[in-house]
């Protein structure tokens, strides 16, 4: 089980991931992805011309960041204004886990 410290920063962490997207205008939807005849995978795609990053709500809250933040990679974020370390992930996306 993790611990409540870490599982609150993932889960602070997820909002400021949730605010950046609202400024990018990227729609972010957490689903649940356990319908076996319908394989779907978390990441990018394009409803009626709109970004949206869709998310496996079943998966921890650090995957859920890691996808979001894999999926920010695809996006003109540098003239938004973003946490530090959102950008310093975005910069160096080898960096894993809450030591930043």
């Amino acid at each position: 089980m993790p611990h409540p410290n870490t599982e609150s920063l993932a889960l602070s962490r997820l909002e400021d991931l949730k605010d950046t997207a609202r400024k990018l205008s990227i729609e972010i939807l957490f689903a649940d992805f356990s319908d076996p005849e319908i394989p779907t995978q978390s990441g990018t795609c394009k409803v009626r011309g709109e970004d949206l990053i869709v998310v496996d709500k079943r998966l921890s809250t650090q995957r859920q960041i890691e996808v979001i933040l894999n999926a920010f990679q695809q996006f003109d974020w540098d003239d938004v204004y973003v946490a530090s370390w959102i950008r310093e992930r975005l910069e160096n996306p080898q960096l894993t886990g809450f030591t930043s």
